[in-house]
């Protein structure tokens, strides 16, 4: 659960969130001088607000990023708030970088709509380029990467729920985790690249696996939970 507070403008639908940056200087430069200007962001919205219909908006869920993370300055965001009677979705986004975020009010709830399952195959790729300096003869070339990359993303597809122990969210992006395969999985994976590799770059593959299966290894499991705005449970 997170806690976020907005101030919501009901005659011109426009949204402030409310933070500790709110009173955060600026800066400008002016003939090479570098001026700090003093800010108020709430109080200036409520100025230019003033005599209208205001309402206070508390999140109530977690924040969902389906693309980017909460740090990517372009991310579309959603979280779920209320003013205490009413529930909404909040969106946020930016459609240029250099613009302020702007917030959507969506009427309704978030509801999960499952969880999809992938590989880390960017790191995976990396990690297994500088794994084996001190035993040249046992890295796979270019060609044996990909294809042991194809193993590991098939044998993941044939793994039920059950099998992936689940790690903690991350801070950045709540409906994101990481999971370790379990034991029968991997099982099915060494036996997989048994038939595929000479022994001496198998038996390399699997002191890879079990060098890098642990929760921050580059085996772990990328578990996304996805949501959908459900506007019937407004």
């Amino acid at each position: 659960m997170i806690e976020e507070k907005y101030i919501w403008c009901r005659n011109c639908n426009e949204i402030h969130h409310v933070t500790p940056f709110d009173k955060a200087p600026r800066y400008q430069f002016d003939q090479g001088e570098q001026i700090e200007l003093s800010m108020d962001d709430r109080r200036a919205f409520l100025r230019r607000h003033s005599g209208h219909r205001l309402e206070g908006l508390q999140g109530v869920g977690e924040r969902y990023f389906p693309a980017g993370r909460a740090v990517d300055p372009m991310r579309v965001g959603f979280v779920e708030v209320t003013n205490g009677k009413e529930s909404f979705v909040l969106r946020s986004f930016r459609n240029r970088i250099e613009d302020p975020l702007h917030f959507e009010l969506i009427r309704g709830r978030l509801r999960a709509s499952g969880t999809s399952v992938s590989i880390q195959e960017n790191e995976i790729r990396k990690e297994m380029k500088y794994h084996f300096p001190w035993c040249p003869s046992e890295k796979p070339d270019d060609e044996g990467i990909e294809l042991f990359i194809k193993l590991f993303a098939e044998a993941v597809r044939g793994s039920d729920s059950h099998q992936i122990e689940m790690g903690g969210y991350e801070d950045t992006a709540s409906s994101a985790s990481h999971g370790v395969l379990s034991s029968a999985a991997i099982e099915r994976l060494i036996q997989r690249c048994r038939l595929h590799f000479d022994p001496e770059r198998w038996s390399g593959l699997m002191r890879f696996i079990e060098a890098h299966r642990d929760k921050d290894g580059v085996m772990t499991l990328r578990v996304v939970r996805h949501y959908e705005v459900d506007r019937s449970l407004d």
